[in-house]
């Protein structure tokens, strides 16, 4: 039962995986019919075909892969020169720009309606208040269970504990906050003070530290002991919040990848697509609302992907449109089509590495 369950949740994560890979060659697709490029296929899945349906209206081939780890959109003549009416490279730059954009774009839109409606249904991730010292300035203030949702005007975020403690460290000696308590937002005033320093037990009871000279440690803040806890947000507010997370979450991946490249973190850390299944398929079996928040970082993670200007992604395409815009004359589409290849090839042995990699470094 145990393997048939394991099975099931792979299905279930690749099954997720195709929905976004789909989304996002929709967008090509939509923005494509749009500015009318002709379209040769639209495909599900990688691999022969196991079903195919062609249009009798605009010859296009509808079809179904096997191997289902992505989908393309086969567009007319996209790595050649070609006078045949709608063909891809016939097409003005700036229309082949927004249709390369398009992929990401549906990405991130389909992250912030999950991303909203998780919120609303399920609860954002937020600091939450567990105790307030005695002794601190905001005691009368706020009260346990209160998220932290604004410090400053700035929206709070958390995907790792470090996240809010940076933006509190920053905050200065005073500052606005806001609250959420019982479904309703509270603005509130916060002060720093001496505050003795010390730990709640499992009752609740404060116990001071004590210095090596016997007086009482004190530190210097808001005096708060907090948590990260889920919050359900006013779906209004979900959507705004929706939109500043995914900026967060932006960051983050940009963030991520500087990290790599310059050393900070290792290669474990990062992963191909038997990485990416398997995050999946673990967040499936911790629950709907688990699994709906790692499609909707997955999501985002797949649109930046996109936009990297390296050979094969969209983002590279974008920029070769950009320099023919800039210099009025288009690279020679065999170069540029050589260039692709090559990264393409580069781009799934590095997934593939990265995974192999993984594997072998979390086993050690």
């Amino acid at each position: 039962m145990q393997v048939l369950a394991t099975i099931g949740y792979i299905l279930l994560a690749l099954l997720c995986l195709v929905a976004m890979v789909v989304i996002h060659e929709f967008g090509h697709y939509l923005a494509g019919k749009i500015f009318k490029f002709k379209i040769n296929e639209f495909a599900i899945g990688f691999g022969p075909p196991i079903f195919k349906h062609t249009s009798k209206k605009t010859g296009e081939v509808f079809s179904i892969r096997p191997l289902p780890l992505g989908g393309f959109c086969q567009f007319q003549d996209e790595d050649a020169d070609s006078k045949v009416e709608g063909a891809f490279n016939s097409k003005p730059a700036w229309q082949r720009l927004i249709v390369l954009f398009s992929g990401a774009f549906f990405n991130f839109v389909a992250a912030l309606i999950i991303i909203t409606f998780f919120f609303t249904l399920y609860g954002q991730p937020l600091p939450t208040i567990y105790k307030v010292y005695g002794d601190s300035p905001n005691a009368e203030l706020l009260q346990q269970d209160d998220a932290i949702i604004k410090i400053n005007g700035r929206n709070v975020n958390v995907l790792e504990e470090g996240d809010y403690n940076k933006i509190l460290a920053n905050a200065g000696e005073e500052v606005s906050a806001t609250i959420l308590r019982n479904g309703k937002t509270i603005k509130l005033t916060l002060h720093k003070a001496n505050i003795a320093s010390g730990k709640f037990d499992e009752n609740g009871e404060f116990i001071p530290e004590i210095g090596v000279d016997g007086s009482p440690i004190t530190f210097y803040g808001f005096g708060i002991s907090t948590y990260v806890a889920p919050h359900k947000i006013p779906f209004l507010l979900s959507i705004g919040r929706a939109f500043s997370f995914m900026f967060f979450l932006v960051y983050k991946i940009l963030a991520l990848f500087g990290s790599l490249f310059t050393g900070k973190i290792g290669m474990e850390n990062v992963g191909g697509p038997i990485a990416t299944v398997n995050a999946m398929q673990s967040a499936a079996r911790g629950g709907a609302a688990m699994l709906i928040y790692v499609v909707s970082l997955i999501s985002a993670n797949l649109a930046v992907m996109n936009l990297l200007p390296l050979p094969a992604l969209d983002g590279s395409r974008m920029l070769f449109c950009v320099i023919e815009m800039i210099f009025k004359k288009p690279i020679n589409k065999k170069v540029e089509g050589i260039i692709h290849a090559a990264g393409f090839i580069l781009l799934i042995g590095f997934a593939l590495f990265a995974d192999v990699f993984r594997l072998i470094k979390l086993n050690i």
